[in-house]
């Protein structure tokens, strides 16, 4: 699987064109960030797009992209326990899929990622990224409120110039996790300033600085 490169990578099945414009704050706040520095380093960690590529590189940034949750269904990540059960195998993936090869970046676009990959993941990402992060990096996260219901569609983040996103359903992969405030805070031990912002839809926005 490559991690970096130039275009667009997808995740699943398309789901045809169909947009959903979404609110948010944490892009608001990200984009603001963005717009007020030049020459940084950004890591679409998701369902990237061209238009991202595009919109984030006329601003004069380094775009690097990276898509796991397809990845992490892979049957190769599993092995059977001694009760018989599949169990992930969270630090050997993470070894062979979070290696930024020396990069360092200074804006992080999560999204949802966390949600469907594997709980054990989950820690490993978040700790991994915060190495990966330049000191005042931010990282942009989302985290769901439930596990089902459309709004939990695995789908690309499109970017706008505004307080908005727009997403496109682009895969059939379930939420493999729903984690509380708590928990998450605990996934962002070390980072110097943390933010949640709730949506209407019961979708946590989340802004960590490094």
């Amino acid at each position: 699987m490559g991690w970096f490169g130039r275009k667009s990578d997808s995740s699943g099945k398309n789901q045809g064109n169909q947009r959903t414009i979404r609110s948010s704050r944490g892009w608001g706040e990200t984009l603001t960030f963005l717009k007020d520095r030049e020459g940084l380093r950004v890591l679409d960690f998701g369902a990237t797009s061209p238009g991202n590529i595009n919109y984030l590189t006329e601003l004069g940034h380094s775009f690097y992209m990276a898509n796991v949750v397809e990845e992490a269904t892979k049957q190769d990540w599993f092995s059977s326990g001694e009760d018989g059960k599949q169990a992930f195998d969270a630090e050997r993936f993470a070894a062979a899929n979070f290696d930024f090869a020396g990069r360092e970046f200074d804006a992080v676009l999560l999204w949802d990622t966390a949600d469907y990959l594997p709980p054990p993941l989950v820690p490993i990402l978040f700790s991994k990224l915060r190495e990966a992060l330049h000191p005042g990096g931010r990282l942009l996260a989302f985290s769901h409120g439930k596990q089902a219901g459309p709004e939990t569609q695995f789908s690309r983040y499109h970017i706008t110039d505004r307080s908005e996103v727009e997403l496109q359903p682009v895969g059939d992969f379930p939420v493999q996790g729903v984690y509380q405030t708590r928990q998450i805070e605990g996934f962002l031990n070390g980072y110097s300033d943390v933010r949640f912002y709730l949506g209407k839809d019961n979708t946590r926005e989340i802004i960590a600085v490094r």
